[in-house]
C-alpha cells in the first residue's frame, strides 16, 4: 500500500471515530446538525446556487449557541485530525526514503559527483553556524493541553476511542490570556519531547553521511544550536521584564540539567566495562565504595552526575570528560558503548548546553529616546544571565526599526553602562526604505573606530537581522522580496570589502507573506541568506509545532536548511546565472507592485474601516494565543498594527491580500509597457529566485477565495466603500492570476504542485462552514457595544479562528 493510500485509509478512519464519538457524547440531534451544516456547505460550494445559499443562511442562523460550539469543535477538531495524519504520512515518506531530494546523503553524494573538492567542504564546516530561534509570537492557537492528546494519538492511532473523547470534551480555547513565562514552558515542551533528541539524531546523520562521500572529513566544531526569543523579546510587549527573563533562563536551565543528568544515570548503569588498572587505581577507587575496582569508566560517569547539579554551567569541562572517556573506550575496543549514548550526550551538549537556547534580547529603537534606562536595564539582565549561566548564555541585543548608524552606537553606549561587553549588537531592518539604506548604515558603522574596536572583540562577524513580515506589509510581497534579496546582495558586498564576516538572521513567519516556505528552495535562490555558510532564522509560532512536534519531522527540517546552506556555499550556482538585465527588470516590477499595494493599504480613504469590518482582526486581537499585544498602542492605524495580526485576519478571511497583492498590477505594466514578457519567461524558467516568487505568489492565489472573502466584505456596512474596496481587490486578483499564467504557460494555477491543488480542493468544503459560522457570530459579536459582548460569544469566535487556522494550515 502506497504513503497515499495509507494516508486516505487513516483519515477516513479517525475520522469516522470522530463521528461515532460525536454522535455518543451529544446525541443525534446535534451529530445531524452538524451533518447539514457540512452538506449544505458542500452544495454551496459545488455551485453556489441562490438556493443553497439561502438555505445555508438560515441554517446558520437558526443554530443556538450550544449546537453552533458542537458544530464548530467538531470541524476544528476534524482538521486536528487530518493535520495528524498528514504529519504521519509524511513521517512514514522520510522513514522509507533516506536518500529522497534535499537528504544529507543526496546532497554529499551529488557534491562528490560534480567533484566539489574536499578542500571546498572542509572550509563550509570550518565556519558553518546554523541556529533555529524559537520565537513566541501569538500563532500558535492550539493550547498545549490538546497538543499532548494529539502526540498521544498519533502514536497509538489503532484505538483512538479515548483520547478522541478526551480531545472532544477539552476546551480548545484558553481561559485566560497566556503568560511569558507560560510561552517559555510551552518551549520547553518541544525540547523535552523532541528537539533535543532531534538535534542528537541529526548530528549522528550528518557525521554519518558526510563520511560515505567524504571519508577523510569529519566535523571539527559544532555548528548546530537552537536559540529563543521567549521571555527576551520585549518589542511592544510590556509584559517581558527583566524579572521574566531571569525565571526564563533558570526554567531552561533547570530543563537542561534533568536531561543530562538522566542520559549521565544511564550511562552510570550501562559503561560497566572493566579497565586494567594498577593496584594502587584499584585501591583509590575501592575506598570510594562505589563500584568494582576496575570500573574505572563508570567511575568518572558517577563523578560528572555528582557535578552537574543546577548552578553547575561548565559545560566545556563535561564535554572535554565525555571525550576522553570515548576514546578509553575505544583504545579497549568498547566501540558500540563509545558510539553509543556517550557520543549522543557529546551531541546534546555540544548543541544545547546547560541552558539549551542561548536568549536573544530585543526592543525597539524608539526606546533609546523615550525609555533609554529600560534599554540599560535591560542590558544588566544580560550581565546577571551571563554571571549565573556563562556568557553564551544570552549575548545578543537585537535592534528593532534601526533607522541609522546613530542608533546602533548609541545602543553600544547602553551596554558601556550597563557594563556589559560580551554582547552582540544586531540591527533590524524592516521597512522597504530601512531594508534599502541597510547596506549604507553598515558601511558607515564599519568607519566607526569604537564600533569597529567591538567588533573585533566580537571575532569580526556582524549580525543583521532581516524582517520579512514588516517589509511585506509595509510594501507588499513582491516588492519586499526583491529589497530582501538586493539588501542580501549589498550587505555581503560591503562585508567581504571591510573583510569582517556576516551572519544574517531571517526573521521569518510560517506563511509565504511573513517569509515562510522550503528551507532550501528558498536558500538556493538567494546566494547571499546564509552568507560564509552562517544562517539564523525565526521559527515562529504554529510553525514550532509543524517542525518540531516529532523527532523525524524535525530532522528534516534540520537537513532541508543544512543542505541548503552547504550548496548554496559549495556551488554559488545562482550567482553565476542571473543576468544584469533580469535584475533591472525586477526592480521596475518591485516599483511598480509597491506602488500599487501601497495606494490601496496606505492611500485608499477607509481602508482602515474596510479592514476592521471584512476581517476578524477585532477578534484576533481579543484572542489569548499569545502575551503579546496585537498592535504597538491603542491605534488602530494600519502602520501601528502587528505584521503577525495583520497577515492572521487576511488569511482568515479568505483574501490573503498581503502575499500577493499588487503583483498583478506590477506584471501587466512591465509587460504592456516595457514589452518585456518574453524575458519574464526566461527568467521564470531560468532564474530560481523569480521562479520561487511567482510560485509562493499561485499558492496564496490558490488559498486566497474571493466568495468566502466576500462573505466578510458583506460585513462593511458603508456599500460604497464595499463595492469600491472589494471592486479592486477583485480586479487585482484577476490580474495577478491572469499576468502569473502569462508567464509560466499554465491556464490554472498550481500546474506544478498538484498535491497542493487537491489538498487546499478537498478542504475547502470543510472549512466553509466555519467562514460562515464566523461571519454570522461576528454579525452578533459587532451588533452589541463593547461592554456588553458576552464572553460566550467571544469564546464561540476564537474558536472559528483555531478552526479555520487548522484548515488552513496558517495563521500569522
Amino acid at each position: 500500500m502506497t504513503t497515499e493510500s495509507d494516508l486516505n485509509t487513516e483519515i477516513r478512519f479517525i475520522t469516522t471515530r470522530l463521528g461515532k464519538m460525536i454522535r455518543e457524547q451529544e446525541g443525534d440531534a446535534v451529530y445531524d446538525a452538524i451533518e447539514a451544516v457540512r452538506k449544505v456547505a458542500k452544495a454551496v460550494r459545488a455551485k453556489h446556487k441562490p438556493s443553497d445559499i439561502k438555505v445555508k443562511q438560515q441554517l446558520i442562523e437558526s443554530l443556538d449557541h450550544k449546537t453552533a460550539y458542537c458544530v464548530i469543535h467538531a470541524f476544528s477538531l476534524f482538521f486536528q485530525l487530518v493535520n495528524m495524519c498528514e504529519e504521519r504520512a509524511r513521517r512514514r515518506a522520510i522513514r522509507e526514503k533516506p536518500n529522497m531530494r534535499q537528504s544529507l546523503a543526496s546532497l554529499f553524494r551529488k557534491l562528490r559527483e560534480d567533484n566539489v573538492s574536499e578542500k571546498r567542504l572542509r572550509q563550509c564546516l570550518e565556519q558553518m553556524e546554523i541556529e533555529p530561534v524559537l520565537t513566541a509570537h501569538p500563532t500558535e492557537s492550539k493550547r498545549r493541553t490538546a497538543l499532548g492528546h494529539l502526540m498521544r494519538l498519533s502514536e497509538s492511532i489503532e484505538n483512538p476511542d479515548e483520547i478522541l473523547e478526551a480531545l472532544w470534551q477539552t476546551r480548545e480555547i484558553r481561559y485566560h490570556r497566556i503568560s511569558p513565562l507560560e510561552e517559555a514552558k510551552n518551549c520547553l515542551f518541544y525540547f523535552d519531547k523532541t528537539i533535543h533528541n532531534a538535534l542528537v539524531d541529526y548530528m549522528r546523520l550528518f557525521e554519518r553521511e558526510l563520511k560515505k562521500s567524504y571519508p577523510n572529513l569529519s566535523v571539527k566544531r559544532p555548528f548546530l544550536k537552537m536559540s529563543s526569543w521567549v521571555g527576551g523579546d520585549r518589542d511592544g510587549n510590556p509584559f517581558v521584564t527583566p524579572q521574566v527573563s531571569l525565571e526564563t533562563m533558570k526554567l531552561q536551565h533547570s530543563l537542561a540539567i534533568r536531561l543530562v543528568q538522566k542520559q549521565l544515570s544511564e550511562l552510570v548503569n550501562e559503561l560497566t566495562h572493566a579497565t586494567p588498572l594498577s593496584y594502587k587505581e584499584q585501591q583509590k577507587i575501592a575506598d570510594k565504595k562505589h563500584y568494582h575496582p576496575e570500573e574505572h569508566v563508570r567511575d568518572r560517569i558517577y563523578n560528572l552526575l555528582q557535578l552537574v547539579k543546577p548552578g553547575f554551567i561548565d559545560q566545556q569541562y563535561i564535554i572535554k570528560e565525555l571525550k576522553e572517556i570515548r576514546e578509553e573506550l575505544l583504545d579497549q575496543k568498547a566501540t558500540r558503548a563509545a558510539n553509543g549514548r556517550l557520543t549522543d550526550l557529546i551531541y546534546q551538549l555540544e548543541t544545547c548546553g546547560l541552558v539549551l537556547a542561548d536568549l536573544d534580547f530585543r526592543d525597539h529603537s524608539g526606546k533609546l529616546e523615550d525609555s533609554r534606562h529600560e534599554i540599560i536595564e535591560e542590558f544588566e539582565t544580560i550581565g546577571k544571565i551571563q554571571s549565573m549561566y556563562g556568557n553564551q548564555a544570552a549575548h545578543r541585543f537585537i535592534l528593532s526599526m534601526t533607522h541609522s548608524k546613530e542608533v546602533v552606537c548609541d545602543l553600544l553606549d547602553c551596554a558601556k553602562q550597563a557594563k556589559v561587553t560580551d554582547v552582540d549588537i544586531v540591527p533590524l531592518f524592516e521597512t522597504i526604505d530601512d531594508l534599502n539604506r541597510s547596506a549604507d548604515l553598515l558601511e558607515s558603522l564599519l568607519k566607526d573606530k569604537v564600533y569597529v574596536k567591538h567588533l573585533k572583540q566580537r571575532g569580526n562577524i556582524q549580525e543583521v537581522m532581516l524582517g520579512y513580515s514588516d517589509s511585506c506589509k509595509d510594501g507588499g510581497y513582491l516588492a519586499a522580496n526583491w529589497y530582501l534579496y538586493s539588501a542580501q546582495k549589498k550587505l555581503s558586498d560591503v562585508a567581504d570589502k571591510n573583510e569582517i564576516g556576516l551572519r544574517f538572521f531571517h526573521g521569518k513567519g510560517g506563511t509565504i507573506d511573513r517569509g515562510g516556505g522550503m528551507s532550501y528552495r528558498s536558500l538556493i535562490a538567494q546566494p547571499h541568506a546564509a552568507h560564509g555558510a552562517r544562517i539564523r532564522i525565526t521559527e515562529q509560532g504554529e510553525v514550532i509545532s509543524l517542525k518540531y512536534s516529532h523527532a523525524d519531522i524535525a530532522r528534516r527540517n534540520l537537513e532541508q536548511l543544512t543542505t541548503g546552506v552547504i550548496d548554496s556555499f559549495c556551488r554559488a550556482k545562482e550567482e553565476d546565472n542571473v543576468d544584469a538585465s533580469w535584475e533591472e527588470v525586477m526592480g521596475a516590477l518591485a516599483d511598480k507592485s509597491q506602488a500599487a499595494y501601497r495606494n490601496l493599504i496606505y492611500e485608499t480613504e477607509d481602508f482602515e474601516t474596510y479592514l476592521w469590518s471584512a476581517t476578524p482582526i477585532d477578534v484576533v486581537a481579543e484572542l489569548r494565543i499569545g502575551s503579546r499585544p496585537a498592535s504597538r498602542n491603542t491605534s488602530r492605524e494600519t502602520e501601528n498594527l502587528r505584521a503577525i495580526s495583520w497577515v492572521f485576519s487576511w488569511t482568515q478571511s479568505r483574501h490573503l491580500l498581503s502575499a500577493w497583492y499588487g503583483i498583478g498590477s506590477g506584471l501587466e505594466k512591465v509587460i504592456k509597457e516595457d514589452r518585456n514578457l518574453t524575458k519574464l519567461k526566461k527568467m521564470y524558467k531560468s532564474w530560481p529566485f523569480f521562479s520561487m516568487l511567482l510560485d509562493n505568489a499561485e499558492a496564496s492565489l490558490a488559498k486566497t477565495d474571493l466568495y468566502i472573502a466576500s462573505r466578510y466584505a458583506s460585513l462593511v456596512e458603508d456599500k460604497d466603500i464595499r463595492n469600491n474596496i472589494f471592486g479592486r481587490i477583485t480586479e487585482e486578483h484577476d490580474k495577478t492570476v491572469l499576468n502569473i499564467q502569462k508567464i509560466t504557460g499554465h491556464d490554472k494555477l498550481l500546474v506544478r504542485y498538484p498535491r497542493l491543488d487537491n489538498s487546499i480542493r478537498l478542504r475547502n468544503p470543510y472549512i466553509d462552514p466555519l467562514h460562515y459560522m464566523q461571519v454570522n457570530l461576528l454579525k452578533e459579536w459587532r451588533s452589541q457595544p463593547p461592554e456588553k459582548r458576552s464572553e460566550e460569544t467571544r469564546r464561540l469566535l476564537a474558536l472559528t479562528v483555531n478552526g479555520i487556522a487548522f484548515g488552513m494550515k496558517a495563521t500569522g
